[in-house]
């Protein structure tokens, strides 16, 4: 079975995917993936510095993330570029692991709907919090107010990603309720691969 999870920023998908792995279920989180592609393949770190000049690569000759992303920010022509570049890599990695027939697979992917890419997946996973606990999140991460809305109109709103989405795990509270209900998931997905 093969599940694709999904959510607002500052939503918890990286904890959720964590919690996922460890009842068991086959883990890949995108953006983990992105950070591995940037430090490491030498194709893809050519095609940047081509596209986006010296000034993204470090003294050590990788790609400066920070710098990076400040090209891309607020500048629709770069982020095109970027992931024109870099996205099909990644989907290349995953479906490869679809192709696996693991139990169950959940793969992290944050544009899941904005791309199209749930017709790849038996079921669809949104996490959702309330906009005041994500602003919080995301602020305690360093990530600037203007940064947050533009990550947020880059993606579908929350309410549109939940009514796409098969199964919505709420994430306002603690950590032990967000991991009942991944245990509770879980346990329905288990059951579904076994019929």
């Amino acid at each position: 079975m093969n599940i694709g999870l999904t959510g607002g920023i500052g939503c918890g998908k990286s904890t959720t995917l964590g919690y996922f792995r460890e009842l068991g279920a086959e883990t890949i989180e995108t953006d983990a993936v992105v950070r591995e592609l940037l430090r490491s393949d030498k194709e893809i770190m050519a095609a940047i510095r081509s596209g986006f000049g010296d000034s993204v690569m470090d003294v050590e000759g990788r790609i400066d993330r920070d710098q990076l992303a400040r090209k891309v920010f607020n500048n629709s022509e770069a982020l095109v570029l970027l992931e024109s570049i870099v996205h099909p890599r990644v989907r290349q990695n995953w479906m490869h692991a679809l192709r696996k027939n693991h139990p169950i697979l959940i793969v992290e992917i944050p544009l899941l709907f904005e791309k199209d890419l749930q017709v790849e997946f038996s079921k669809t996973i949104c996490l959702s919090s309330d906009s005041e606990v994500q602003k919080a999140r995301l602020l305690a991460r360093g990530i600037s107010e203007s940064q947050i809305q533009y990550r947020k109109d880059r993606q579908f709103s929350l309410n549109q990603k939940m009514k796409r989405a098969d199964i919505i795990i709420h994430n306002n509270g603690s950590m032990k309720h967000l991991k009942e209900q991944v245990e509770w998931v879980m346990k329905r997905l288990a059951d579904s691969s076994n019929q």
